[in-house]
C-alpha cells in the first residue's frame, strides 16, 4: 500500500472516531441507533478555508481541499465554513464568531499569522540580496508575538468561541514551517539565514497560540510535525512555493495528509 493510500486509512479511520467520542455517545447508542449529526464550525484564515488547495469557491477564497471540510466529509460531520482569506485575530472575533450556535458540538479556529504580517514578509524576503532587510523583518513580528495586544487579541477570540459555543470542543490550529532550508524557486530567493529566522517565528507563533488555547481550555493542534519533511523544496512537499498564485499555503497533500489528520485528532 502507498504512503498516500496508508495516510487516506489512517484519516478514515481517526475520523470514524469523531461519533464516538461525542458527548454522551456509547456503545450501545452506537450499535443501535444512529447518533445524531454532529455540528462543526471553522474558523480563521486563509490556512483554515484551505486556499491554494484548490479553487476558491467564495468570496472567502475557501477551497473543497480545506481540512474543515475534508473532516466534516469524512465524519459526516454538519460543517458551517466561516473561515476567510486575510483575517486577523480580531476579524475572526468581529466578522466569524456569528457562526457559532449554543449547540455547536466542535470548533476550529485558525488565526494569528495575519497578524504578524508574515505573508508581505514573505514577499519582501523573497527579493535577492536581502538577507539583513528581511531578518529585521522578521524579528519585529516576533517581537509582536511577545507583545500584550497579540495576547489579548488572541484570549478575546478564544474566549468568545467558549462564550457562544459554550459545550462545543474548541480546538485551536497552529501552523507549519514553511522552509527547508534549500532554495529551489528561480523567481524568489530565500537564503538559508532567511529561512531558519521564518521558522523560528512560526515556532514561536505556535507556542504563543497554544499557550492562550491552553488558558481559555481549548485544545491546540500543531502541524509542525506532520509538515516536518514536506516543506517547501522538499522532495515531496505540501507547501506551494512562490512560483504559484497562492504562494507559501498547503497544497491539496497539506490539507488532506498534513491538517486533517493532525487536527481530526484532537476532536476525541
Amino acid at each position: 500500500m502507498s504512503m498516500f493510500r496508508r495516510a487516506c486509512a489512517s484519516l478514515v479511520a481517526t475520523l470514524a472516531l469523531i461519533a464516538l467520542a461525542a458527548p454522551g455517545a456509547s456503545a450501545h447508542t452506537v450499535e443501535y441507533r444512529k447518533p445524531p449529526k454532529l455540528s462543526y464550525v471553522a474558523l480563521g484564515d486563509s490556512f483554515a478555508a484551505g486556499v491554494g488547495a484548490a479553487p476558491a469557491q467564495d468570496a472567502c477564497l475557501s477551497s473543497a481541499l480545506a481540512y474543515p471540510r475534508l473532516i466534516a466529509r469524512f465524519a459526516r460531520m454538519d460543517l458551517t465554513m466561516a473561515a476567510c482569506a486575510g483575517a486577523t485575530l480580531t476579524d475572526v472575533t468581529n466578522n466569524q464568531l456569528s457562526a457559532l450556535k449554543p449547540s455547536t458540538d466542535y470548533v476550529t479556529v485558525q488565526a494569528g499569522g495575519n497578524d504578524i504580517g508574515f505573508e508581505p514578509i514573505l514577499r519582501l524576503c523573497g527579493l535577492p540580496g536581502n538577507d539583513a532587510t528581511c531578518i529585521g523583518a522578521v524579528k519585529v513580528a516576533a517581537a509582536e508575538l511577545t507583545s500584550s495586544k497579540f495576547a489579548d487579541d488572541a484570549r478575546t477570540l478564544f474566549a468568545g468561541v467558549r462564550a457562544r459555543a459554550p459545550k462545543a470542543r474548541v480546538i485551536v490550529v497552529g501552523y507549519p514551517r514553511l522552509f527547508s532550508g534549500k532554495d529551489c524557486s528561480p523567481p524568489a530567493e530565500y537564503s538559508a539565514a532567511e529561512q531558519s529566522e521564518m521558522n523560528a517565528t512560526v515556532g514561536l507563533l505556535n507556542q504563543r497560540l497554544r499557550r492562550i488555547a491552553y488558558s481559555v481550555g481549548a485544545r491546540f493542534a500543531d502541524p509542525t510535525a506532520a509538515f516536518a519533511n514536506h516543506a517547501w523544496c522538499a522532495k515531496r512537499s505540501w507547501i506551494n512555493g512562490p512560483e504559484h498564485v497562492v504562494a507559501f499555503h498547503p497544497n491539496a497533500l497539506g490539507q488532506l495528509l498534513g491538517y486533517a489528520p493532525v487536527v481530526a485528532r484532537k476532536f476525541f
